[in-house]
């Protein structure tokens, strides 16, 4: 179990990693753009494109990664009015939702993948496949991370629901 747990954590570090560089990158897009606009009166066609798909799979990478943090307050906040078994039990069917969800994420994702993937891009010569990846890829993340929690609860190598969270 523990080599599962540091499986997992180096891919949510990765994760983690991929969001603090797309983040970086709409910084460095936005503040060229307003340069080149206000400075130069010039823009590049992609430069408001770009920074909208790049949030697009920040805000899925980085959903996923509170699942993994349970950083969700509404559930944090449902969770904490139970004790003992009964909590047990509802953190148990609080992760069947959310496995659930991800689930739905990554099949439909692909779908929509398969359906609309090909489609191109406004102003770059791209398909949307790079990025409507973003949603299957972070269904695949949130079952990963409802997993490795239930799979701890049920080893008891740690009570989830009163461990604090890093942030993002």
């Amino acid at each position: 179990m523990q080599t599962f747990n540091r499986l997992v954590d180096a891919i949510r570090a990765i994760v983690r990693t991929v969001i603090l560089l797309q983040a970086t990158a709409i910084f460095v897009i936005i503040v060229f753009t307003v340069i080149s606009r206000y400075g130069f009166n010039w823009v590049l066609s992609w430069s408001e494109e770009v920074p909208r798909y790049l949030l697009i799979w920040i805000s899925f990478l980085g959903g996923a990664v509170c699942v993994d943090l349970k950083d969700h307050i509404a559930f944090d906040y449902f969770l904490k009015q139970f004790r003992g078994r009964l909590r047990a039990v509802v953190r148990f069917g609080i992760n069947v939702a959310m496995l659930f969800l991800g689930w739905i994420m990554f099949w439909f994702g692909i779908q929509f993948v398969q359906d609309f993937g090909s489609d191109l891009m406004e102003s770059i010569p791209f398909t949307n496949v790079w990025y409507y990846t973003a949603m299957p890829i972070s269904g695949l993340l949130i079952m990963l991370f409802v997993v490795r929690a239930q799979l701890n609860q049920w080893a008891g190598a740690e009570d989830l629901a009163d461990t604090p969270t890093s942030t993002l």
